[in-house]
């Protein structure tokens, strides 16, 4: 009975023996970056299944700090915090404890800076500097530069005795750029930790200006111009009317906008004006406004009576814009013109005016829009007055009486001479 309680005796001391303790991460030395996060796990190798953990610092006043757990944990490692700390492991009760140490050092630098221009402007090339100093146990630093997720640069500098380290990016910005990150990324000695410090790039660009006009352009109707932008930062716009004052009528609003019932005094050059901090756009459109026809008439030349032989010249005058599509002469009642009456747009020239040319003239105006208008002019050849046709009489017969008495003169003059 003795001989078995040996035989278990030795049976569970053998076989709850820890070979080896390890510390994770591994190695002799562990450079760790102030500020961060960290921690030390130690475990046993072996057969033992509750093994017993403790951590010691040593130090040169005490025996050091101590905890039970298999974990030493740092929320935020300190240069002060840098030492050789011990992980000691025993299995059960027993008295016998396997030990590992590990060197802590801490490794130290400031949180990168970037200086930069205050103002990005598109296409203009500008220098960026990323800049780093207050170094402890590091002996190089490694400099990225990311645009988003994309590299745009790799530095390694070396720090030695330098109280400040820095790399300059020229870059040349694009308006794609614009909400990205510019990012540069710290790394001590090549190890994984890293400070980083970002921009969000906000690129500024001139405006582009986009107008229009919503109407076809006829008198009293509605018409909307409107002027967008797409500039940054947002440019402010306006609206001006170029070498006059801006119309009653027509009212400007924000956004760009402008409303009204259109008149004819509105007809002329209009300008968009878009302005940020990097520049100022105008960009032009010519109003026209189109009416009529109205107040058609028909002037005659001559303008008093008409006599037999004549020249009649007579014009079509409408108050329109732009000039008449067509115009249209008809004579009332039998609407034929005379074949001798020249047709020329608004004009109707008759050479020698006779009584067969007389009778109600009409011209028909059509617009370009469709819209007509006629106007009317009576041709007739004005009668003689009686008392003109008496003394046209009188003057023939006194004419005969002077002629006969001059030419019985004469006779007689040559007939006296003839009998001499």
């Amino acid at each position: 009975m003795q001989l078995l309680q040996l035989c278990a005796f030795f049976y569970v001391t053998v076989c709850s023996q820890i070979e080896e303790v390890a510390i994770s991460p591994p190695g002799n030395e562990v450079f760790v970056l102030a500020g961060s996060a960290f921690q030390f796990t130690c475990a046993c190798v072996g057969s033992c299944k509750t093994p017993q953990f403790s951590w010691t610092r040593a130090t040169t006043d005490s025996d050091g700090m101590r905890t039970k757990n298999s974990t030493l944990k740092f929320s935020n490692v300190k240069i002060e915090d840098a030492g050789r700390y011990t992980c000691d492991a025993k299995c059960d009760d027993s008295s016998e404890k396997k030990l590992k140490s590990v060197k802590m050092t801490v490794y130290a630098f400031s949180q990168p800076v970037l200086v930069m221009p205050s103002i990005l402007t598109e296409n203009v090339a500008c220098d960026v500097t990323c800049s780093v100093d207050a170094f402890d146990h590091v002996d190089s630093v490694h400099i990225s530069w990311y645009l988003g997720s994309e590299l745009l640069k790799d530095e390694t500098q070396q720090t030695l005795d330098a109280a400040n380290v820095s790399d300059t990016l020229t870059l040349t910005a694009l308006r794609d750029y614009t909400g990205k990150s510019l990012t540069c990324e710290v790394k001590a000695d090549m190890r994984n930790n890293s400070k980083q410090v970002s921009y969000c790039l906000d690129i500024h660009y001139a405006p582009k200006i986009n107008i229009s006009a919503s109407s076809s352009g006829m008198e009293e109707e509605e018409v909307v111009m409107s002027c967008r932008s797409d500039g940054n930062p947002t440019p402010t716009i306006e609206w001006e009317r170029k070498g006059e004052l801006w119309p009653k009528n027509l009212h400007r609003h924000a956004q760009g906008n402008v409303t009204g019932r259109l008149h004819r005094s509105n007809q002329g050059v209009y300008q968009c004006v878009a302005k940020n901090v990097v520049s100022e756009v105008k960009e032009e459109m010519k109003l026209e406004v189109q009416y009529g026809p109205a107040n058609t008439s028909i002037q005659s030349f001559p303008q008093q009576a008409i006599s037999y032989g004549v020249q009649l010249n007579l014009t079509c005058l409408s108050d329109m814009y732009p000039k008449a599509k067509q115009y249209i002469w008809t004579r009332i009642p039998d609407m034929a013109l005379p074949k001798e009456a020249m047709v020329t747009n608004s004009h109707l020239i008759i050479d020698n005016f006779q009584e067969h040319h007389q009778g109600i003239y009409e011209c028909r105006v059509i617009h370009h829009s469709g819209n007509t208008e006629r106007a009317f002019y009576t041709a007739s050849v004005q009668a003689e007055p009686e008392s003109k046709v008496f003394t046209q009489m009188v003057g023939a017969v006194a004419g005969s009486l002077v002629s006969g008495i001059t030419g019985g003169i004469v006779a007689g003059f040559m007939l006296a001479k003839w009998l001499k």
